[in-house]
């Protein structure tokens, strides 16, 4: 069974608090390809994809710098696990086609939470296991069950992981 970690990056890899240690040991906070990602929750990631064996699709704003850029940062930088994807920045015609337009607040705007559900539309049949990783709420009613809301301070941490590979592994 294909498995897929939905990855935002700020609040989930760059978190504040090792944001905060680098400015004050006033150490580069950023490389050519951005902010510098947590070595621990880079580590608890690494953890997540030893153990699940999933692939990553990205979902965060910095997937408008388009696939080949995020693959490049994930060889140059080390990271663990392999970037197959990044999710469309707009809702494919099969996805709407199947979509239950109950499961969307216009209020709310899930614009994520869409772009990822027309990405499981478009790349994966029914047997597949998902999880989105991120510090806001992002999601459809429908993935709240495959959804993890991180803490922007501390990102991916052990528990978090933990319920990552729960997710992953039923």
């Amino acid at each position: 069974m294909k498995k897929i970690i939905f990855l935002n990056f700020d609040g989930v890899l760059n978190t504040e608090h090792y944001q905060n240690y680098l400015m004050y040991e006033r150490k580069s906070r950023q490389d050519k390809h951005g902010v510098l990602f947590d070595p621990e929750a880079v580590r608890q990631l690494k953890r997540i994809v030893d153990v699940t064996k999933a692939d990553i699709v990205i979902e965060s704003s910095w997937k408008y710098l388009g696939l080949a850029a995020m693959q490049e940062m994930w060889k140059e930088r080390d990271l663990p696990g392999k970037v197959t994807g990044i999710t469309d920045s707009s809702v494919s015609d099969n996805w709407l086609l199947t979509a239950n337009l109950d499961d969307i607040d216009p209020a709310m705007g899930h614009r994520n939470g869409m772009e990822i559900a027309s990405w499981l539309a478009d790349y994966t049949k029914n047997d597949v296991r998902y999880v989105i990783i991120d510090d806001e709420y992002v999601c459809l009613e429908s993935q709240v069950p495959h959804f993890i809301l991180t803490n922007p301070y501390d990102g991916i941490t052990e528990d978090i992981a933990d319920r990552v590979i729960a997710i992953l592994e039923q």
